[in-house]
């Protein structure tokens, strides 16, 4: 049985979902993707959730959803519970090792799968289906997501990425040019020679000054910033910082320190105090330090409209309409996740829902598609009765204001400032701890069978 070493760290948190992946061994030599004959540009609608962009993509001509992660070199999947449902051509058994775990991970190394992404084919793909079942986002996400695609899709393309309209153009390299644009800021990516892992310059504002540092173009994090603590180039945390879980890890929990930095700088464009994260030194050892000090997340990169040319190595930033908006941290200190779907007497509050979310169904539906739980018929289970979201508390920050009044890690959500849970999406859950300090939030809970009310205010941390 063929081992493979890995370096995988996968960190996820409602707010900041940051991937690392990095295979010590060439895998790529597989096929390419490409336009139909004399197209020179093609279209995908995305959907930016979490600050992380969600494509569709036909694999053997099932229909999955992928987050677009330019920090990972190889195709990867790793939740497809019904696996029989999804055909993998000329699979054969391996293992993953990942840095510090004692044992390797099983898992499917399977090539020649078709894989099409919107009028995009590749016929030759390989692809890596982990079959550790604890690696999964779509309780995070509140919908499915099933793998991540990376350098794979971008070194095909010159890509038009327009956060604002949700659309990614694909552009033929051969024929593609470049306009003028006197309010981008273009600049040189560069490449690790193996990992295929785009690295851009940036600078950033200490209390000794600035300090230039190699960020890696991360889309698959919906984190601001990682800077990994090194205090020959200057790079330390701020003594305004607070100790907080920062995700889950391949070989565990991942901590650290939360701070904001003064400015960001990318060319021209400043951002002013940027939320960042300082993992701790364990969770970064065999990041060579003197060429990489952290890595640039979706919550920045959202705020520009980018132009990706891996083929040239050129990258090109024009901010949007998101530039402007502030960086917060979670002042509630809850992560919340989905948990599955509860019944819910057919009242015209649930018409309203349904008839308010429904792209969120069928999202859903997919979700219980690929977990057998339920078929499209008995969704709605009869005319008296229908299955809708069901979120819970899936971690409380020490010391924030929801642990404080009381509120505990699984306690199920019934409502939220008087309105149903599930009439909320996932994501609109979240927003609502982000804005406005002060505010006051009124939850509803079931713990055990009994419902209990909370209230509490949103505090900054920062």
């Amino acid at each position: 049985m063929k081992i493979l070493l890995l370096d995988f760290c996968h960190f996820l948190r409602n707010k900041a979902l940051v991937l690392f992946l990095c295979f010590s061994f060439t895998v790529f030599s597989q096929g390419t993707f490409k336009l139909p004959s004399g197209a020179k540009d093609g279209k995908i609608k995305f959907e930016l959730a979490n600050n992380l962009i969600i494509i569709p993509v036909f694999v053997n001509g099932v229909e999955l959803s992928f987050i677009l992660d330019s920090g990972v070199g190889s195709t990867i999947i790793f939740s497809v519970d019904n696996k029989s449902s999804l055909e993998l051509k000329n699979a054969s058994k391996i293992y993953l090792r990942g840095l510090g775990d004692d044992e390797p991970v099983e898992a499917i190394k399977s090539i020649n799968n078709e894989f099409k992404i919107g009028n995009a084919t590749s016929s030759d793909h390989t692809i890596y289906l982990v079959l550790d079942e604890s690696i999964n986002f779509s309780p995070r996400m509140g919908f499915p997501i099933h793998g991540i695609i990376g350098y794979d899709f971008f070194k095909n393309f010159v890509l038009d990425i327009n956060y604002t309209k949700r659309i990614i153009k694909m552009n033929n390299p051969e024929l593609y040019k470049y306009k003028k644009c006197k309010k981008c800021y273009e600049t040189d990516i560069s490449f690790e020679e193996q990992n295929k892992r785009p690295y851009v310059k940036a600078k950033y504002k200490s209390k000794n000054g600035f300090i230039d540092i190699v960020l890696l173009l991360d889309s698959g994090s919906g984190s601001s910033l990682w800077l990994f603590e090194n205090k020959e180039k200057g790079i330390q945390i701020s003594e305004n910082s607070f100790r907080d879980f920062l995700g889950k890890g391949f070989n565990g929990d991942i901590y650290g320190q939360r701070t904001k930095i003064e400015e960001l700088h990318l060319g021209d464009f400043v951002m002013k105090e940027v939320t960042t994260a300082f993992p701790d030194s364990i969770y970064i050892q065999g990041i060579p330090l003197d060429r990489r000090q952290g890595s640039l997340g979706g919550n920045v990169l959202r705020r520009f409209n980018m132009i990706v040319d891996y083929p040239n190595q050129r990258i090109s930033f024009k901010k949007n309409s998101f530039f402007e908006k502030p960086f917060h941290y979670n002042m509630s200190g809850l992560t919340i996740q989905h948990s599955g779907f509860t019944t819910v007497k057919n009242t015209d509050d649930t018409k309203i829902y349904r008839r308010r979310n429904k792209k969120v169904l069928e999202k859903d539906r997919l979700y219980l598609g690929f977990n057998r739980i339920v078929t499209e018929k008995t969704f709605e289970l009869s005319n008296n009765f229908v299955l809708l979201p069901k979120y819970e508390i899936s971690d409380i920050r020490p010391g924030s204001p929801a642990d404080m009044v009381g509120l505990r890690k699984g306690d199920i959500i019934l409502e939220v400032n008087s309105r149903k849970a599930y009439n909320y999406q996932l994501s609109e859950l979240n927003d609502l701890f982000y804005f406005e300090e002060g505010r006051k939030i009124k939850m509803k809970i079931d713990r055990l069978g009994v419902e209990i009310t909370y209230e509490f205010y949103l505090k900054k941390v920062i």
